[in-house]
C-alpha cells in the first residue's frame, strides 16, 4: 500500500510539472510601455509620453492664448480681453507678444492707466525705453492681423 501511495503521488507531481508548463514558467510577462522621446508631437496610441510641469504650464498658455484669439475674432472691441491675454504673455516673460494687444487696447480704451501701465512694464522688460505712436499704431494693427489670421494656417 506504500508504495502505491508514493507511486501515485510522484506521478501526480510529475504529470504536474511536465503535463501543465503554465506551472513552470508562470503567467505572460506584462506588455512593456514605450516611451515616445520628448519631441514626439503625434504619438502612437498606447505609447505614454512623460511631462513636466514646465510643458504642462506651457500647454495651458497655449490653450489661453488659442481661446482667447479665437474669442477676439468675434468680439475685436473687447479691450479687457486683450489685457488678459497681454498679462498671460507678461506672465510668461513674453514681453515683445504683450506689446500687441496692448497698443489695441490703448486705442480702444485710452483712458484705462492699468493698460498704459502693463505697456510700459512691457517695454521697458524688452528694452524699449520708449515708443512713438507710429509703432504703437504699427504694433495694434498688425495685432488685429494676427487676430484675423488666428486658425487660418496651412
Amino acid at each position: 500500500m506504500y508504495w502505491k501511495g508514493l507511486l501515485i503521488a510522484i506521478a501526480f507531481d510529475v504529470a504536474c510539472i511536465m503535463g501543465n508548463p503554465s506551472l513552470v514558467t508562470g503567467p505572460e510577462p506584462p506588455v512593456p510601455v514605450r516611451h515616445a522621446p520628448s519631441w514626439v508631437m503625434n504619438q502612437e496610441p498606447g505609447v505614454t509620453m512623460q511631462t513636466s510641469p514646465e510643458d504642462a504650464e506651457l500647454d495651458a498658455a497655449g490653450r489661453l492664448e488659442d481661446s482667447m484669439m479665437v474669442y477676439l475674432q468675434s468680439n475685436d472691441r473687447d479691450a479687457a480681453a486683450m489685457v488678459s491675454l497681454a498679462r498671460m504673455y507678461v506672465a510668461h516673460g513674453w514681453y515683445d507678444a504683450a506689446i500687441g494687444p496692448l497698443a489695441r487696447a490703448a486705442q480702444l480704451d485710452p483712458e484705462r492707466r492699468s493698460i498704459w501701465s502693463l505697456l510700459d512694464r512691457a517695454l521697458k522688460m524688452t528694452g524699449k525705453a520708449k515708443i512713438t505712436d507710429a509703432e504703437l499704431t504699427k504694433q495694434a494693427q498688425q495685432f488685429v492681423e494676427s487676430v484675423k489670421n488666428w486658425g487660418h494656417s496651412c
